[in-house]
């Protein structure tokens, strides 16, 4: 059940509406969970009241937030736990499943292409969040299901003959 004061209801999404100096949240809420991608596989964060726990963590392995509490959420407004406030907007479930299957197809587009050799001196940062590796994965499942139907069959059809 989501606390009413969030300003949220069961069965809307919600984006964070992010600007510049403050945590990017890609995902969206639905339902008192927050998730990163369309797909729904796995919450990332969730409420707890008006509380927002955040569960990501860092390329480090840390959760993004101390004791992954992200803040707190009222009338559709999130305040960060460094005081910082974001807006939540309503979206429409159909626009995010287009803007997902675009920005898979733009991120498989980029990983053929060779990423640039740092200056020397420079590190070379993680090129993909977990929420483009989620979608990059969720996008291949289909397939990896089809050879893996077609393995059984074949396997099935094998053990068949062998037996006559």
């Amino acid at each position: 059940m989501i606390d009413t004061t969030t300003g949220m209801r069961t069965g809307e999404r919600y984006r964070v509406e992010n600007i510049e100096r403050a945590h990017q949240f890609p995902g969206f809420f639905l339902d008192g969970k927050y998730f990163l991608g369309p797909e729904l596989l796995t919450a990332v964060g969730w409420l707890e009241g008006t509380r927002f726990i955040y569960d990501n963590l860092d390329a480090a392995g840390e959760p993004v937030f101390p004791e992954r509490i992200a803040g707190e959420i009222h009338d559709l407004t999130l305040t960060l736990v460094d005081g910082t406030t974001l807006q939540l907007r309503h979206v429409d479930a159909s626009a995010e499943a287009v803007d997902a299957e675009a920005s898979v197809s733009t991120e498989q587009g980029e990983r053929d292409e060779p990423a640039p050799a740092p200056r020397p001196g420079q590190t070379r940062r993680a090129e993909h969040s977990v929420g483009s590796c989620l979608r990059a994965a969720a996008a291949r499942v289909p397939t990896v299901v089809g050879l893996a139907v077609i393995g059984l069959i074949a396997g099935a059809l094998f053990c068949r003959r062998k037996h006559r």
